[in-house]
């Protein structure tokens, strides 16, 4: 009975930290998407905060098939304003212990260079940590058929 108590004690020990880190990386990445969601709110995006989210090296690879740098995507940022998203079904991937993968889908509405726009997107962003601090590297975005 004694060892039986005791291997449940070990199997727990090695189990539950890792439960509970996936749980604490599924909200931080949940987190941080939101955070990258939310600079794009309002009449004019907040492109220094969106610009403080992501890598130098960021890229992104668009729902139109556009691929574009960072600074690109900066740049597309002010003919975009969002009036709403919402992340749903999001699934998050530890890829190593400094990356991880958030696929979701993303409904949103807004402009764009004052046409109405809404939709929704199936996307995906891998998160890099870096200085202790999570960075997305990469972003895709596919249309919801």
């Amino acid at each position: 009975m004694l060892l039986k108590r005791f291997t449940i004690a070990i199997l727990a020990s090695a189990i539950l930290p890792s439960i509970l880190e996936a749980q604490d990386l599924k909200a931080d990445m949940l987190a941080n998407e939101t955070k990258v969601w939310k600079t794009f709110l309002g009449t004019h995006p907040d492109t220094a905060a969106f610009a403080g989210l992501v890598t130098s090296d960021y890229l992104c690879i668009e729902a139109t098939g556009v691929l574009m740098t960072k600074t690109e995507n900066v740049a597309q940022l002010n003919h975009l304003t969002f009036s709403s998203f919402k992340i749903e079904d999001p699934q998050v991937r530890s890829l190593s212990l400094s990356s991880a993968l958030i696929v979701a889908r993303v409904r949103f509405s807004g402009t764009a260079d004052g046409h109405s726009m809404s939709g929704e997107t199936l996307t995906s962003t891998v998160w890099v940590k870096r200085d202790n601090k999570w960075l997305a590297q990469l972003h895709t975005e596919t249309f919801k058929k």
